[in-house]
């Protein structure tokens, strides 16, 4: 293989390797952003104190 092509490998190795890990990232933001919006639907749905 010439340098150029294995140059064009790595990169391209590396690049999908920052995608994979962001990916991965955004994905537990949004399973963290779910479970607060669970929490939070559930603070403002309950009702006043004492009153049931």
């Amino acid at each position: 293989m010439e340098q150029d092509t294995i140059v064009i490998l790595v990169a391209a190795a590396a690049i999908l390797g920052f995608l994979w890990n962001l990916h991965r990232d955004v994905a537990d933001l949004l399973e963290r952003m779910a479970r607060l919006e669970g929490l939070f639907e559930g603070f403002t749905r309950r009702g006043p104190e004492g009153s049931q």
